[in-house]
């Protein structure tokens, strides 16, 4: 009995048991490797970069976060279905500018819900355009952001509409428990997403759809409801950005979420999202939004120029694409 077990401490753990471990080190190191350079960054950050870590600081993070982030939740059930939607800078435009004009007319709660309305039918639309119209959505979406902002543009005479309502502007200012109540939205739109993406018969065909589009067809699936709907969801949480960005800014007008598209693309990407499709991941989507403003925000602080933020954003984007193409390859071959 000694000997077997002086042999066993020789010959330390089993195999078996060392090829487990290894294989969960390395799927933690894959699947959370963004979460935990955030956490080392803002801590890093909070240390070294002067009233980076104030309450109202990390706030104003959490605020500035929630928009594009919002955006972006949408764009991860698109991506992951193989599509995208460059025209939701238009769409925060037209749903800004029709919650600005009604707002004096109606009750917040109708302005609201309105908001929400038009939110999905120009979701919807994009969605129709692409699937009936048989045009790729990188090309058709680019048509109707141009439509949508030129909407705007007319209905507002290219000028900024003021909203005055003190509880309306309440939605973008407000905070709970010290919690800016967008960045709540946020958290919620990210979850309900997750739990649609992974629990839902929607989200499998969602993925299996972005997989192979012919095999999601042979396999019955109505690929061109999938893709309405999907594109009606993006609607819906793009008006949610534009309602909470429209209260922020106490103002609406054709240019007030320039280059959102991009921004959301950009957090989706660097979320870990494939752009081929078939994969998104509602967790590295949240957390990007997090880690890009929080980037951002420092180097405000730090007075960077605009140009070298560019740069680093542009950075960031590079480098994920290459962790992301590196981490497939990564997990393929310990399979």
């Amino acid at each position: 009995m000694t000997n077997q077990l002086r042999s066993a401490v020789e010959d330390g753990p089993p195999k078996a048991d060392v090829k487990e471990r290894r294989s969960l080190l390395l799927s933690f190191m894959t699947g959370y490797y963004l979460q935990v350079t955030t956490a080392v960054v803002i801590v890093g950050l909070s240390v070294f970069v002067p009233d980076f870590g104030n309450r109202a600081n990390l706030q104003n993070i959490a605020t500035q976060a929630s928009f594009a982030g919002l955006v972006a939740c949408g764009m991860t059930l698109l991506i992951t279905a193989g599509l995208f939607d460059l025209s939701v800078a238009g769409i925060i435009a037209v749903v800004g500018v029709v919650t600005a004009k009604v707002l004096p007319a109606t009750t917040i709660g109708m302005a609201l819900l309105l908001a929400i309305a038009v939110g999905i039918l120009l979701g919807l639309t994009n969605g129709v355009v692409v699937t009936k119209l048989r045009i790729p959505p990188f090309i058709s979406t680019f048509g109707m952001l141009n439509i949508y902002l030129a909407v705007a543009f007319i209905a507002t005479g290219g000028q900024v509409i003021p909203i005055n309502s003190y509880y309306f502007q309440q939605l973008g200012t407000a905070t709970v428990a010290g919690v800016p109540l967008v960045f709540i939205a946020f958290f919620v739109v990210a979850a309900a997403s997750y739990c649609l993406l992974y629990r839902t018969y929607f989200g499998r065909r969602l993925r299996a759809i972005g997989s192979s589009e012919p095999a999601a067809r042979m396999a019955g699936i109505p690929v061109d409801r999938v893709k309405i709907l999907a594109f009606g969801l993006t609607g819906l949480f793009t008006a949610i950005a534009a309602i909470g960005l429209s209260a922020l800014l106490s103002s609406s007008g054709g240019t007030m979420a320039k280059d959102m598209e991009l921004n959301a693309i950009a957090i989706t990407v660097v979320g870990g999202t494939a752009l081929r499709g078939g994969r998104g991941t509602l967790l590295g989507t949240f957390t990007a939004a997090i880690f890009i403003t929080v980037i951002a925000n420092a180097l405000n602080l730090l007075d960077v120029s605009s140009y070298v933020q560019n740069i680093v954003t542009g950075l960031i984007l590079i480098a994920a694409l290459i962790v992301g193409s590196v981490r497939e390859d990564v997990v393929r071959g310990a399979g």
